[in-house]
């Protein structure tokens, strides 16, 4: 596949009251159109400021972001974020109507016409993709963690971009809803051919979800490694080689 987006040389560094910290150093990196790639590292490194200048939500001291050779510095509709945080979803709207905005969104960015009746489906394919058909009339304090989280997938998707960027999405939740999250996730991007860029520090969340791993250390931010996942999905988190991979990357972090 060709290079579909690019980071090159990007380099980034905040001022505090004592010193100026180097939060990304020469960052350059290659990810390809359809590509699950996930970025980790430790809590400091710089894998969410690197998914922000992706957003065009932060900008770079020096270096480019680029998508099929076009420099972008600017927030875009064909890039959405999926957060950490429980509380994403517009609290005073019920499930279906947070995931309407999405499909309304979507629909003017691409300068389709539909119907309310169209949106309404739209909204209940994706409400029905991550298991939450049946809470669609719930407000999002009635709901769960786990559920919340799937609404906000569902928002996700029904913006329709291009590019979906998740920064520890599933970091907050139990560990068995975080497994159930990850098979949905997995499975949501080979039926819907996004581009996603996932940031996590657990290890095992980047051998289960994603086909190449971009290793990153802190003091400064630097990508040490990138690793190709070849593991076949549907990923089995017990078998050998599952966990020699983990290994492989536990022993380089």
């Amino acid at each position: 596949m060709k290079s579909y987006l690019e980071l090159k040389n990007v380099n980034k560094s905040f001022e505090t009251e004592k010193e100026k910290k180097i939060a990304l150093k020469d960052i350059n990196l290659e990810i390809k159109e359809n590509e699950f790639l996930t970025i980790l590292g430790p809590s400091g490194c710089g894998k969410s400021t690197l998914l922000k200048i992706i957003a065009g939500f932060s900008k770079t001291d020096r270096g480019q972001f680029l998508k099929e050779g076009e420099e972008l510095i600017e927030a875009g509709l064909d890039r959405i974020m999926l957060f950490q945080d429980f509380e994403q979803l517009f609290s005073w709207q019920k499930v279906i109507d947070n995931v309407e905005f999405a499909v309304k969104a979507a629909a003017k960015n691409n300068k389709e016409k539909l119907s309310s009746a169209e949106i309404k489906e739209k909204a209940l394919k994706y409400l029905e993709e991550v298991k939450l058909l049946d809470y669609q009339n719930y407000y999002p304090h009635q709901l769960s963690g786990g559920m919340k989280q799937r609404a906000a997938l569902a928002r996700t998707l029904a913006a329709e971009a291009e590019i979906m960027l998740m920064d520890e999405p599933f970091g907050s939740v139990d560990s068995q809803t975080r497994q159930e999250l990850q098979q949905l996730l997995v499975q949501l991007w080979q039926e819907e051919e996004r581009t996603i860029i996932f940031v996590t520090h657990d290890i095992r969340e980047a051998v289960f979800l994603s086909q190449r791993i971009v290793l990153m250390k802190n003091e400064p931010g630097e990508v040490i490694n990138i690793i190709e996942n070849k593991l076949p999905y549907p990923r089995i988190r017990s078998s050998r080689d599952f966990n020699q991979l983990f290994e492989k990357l536990q022993s380089q972090l």
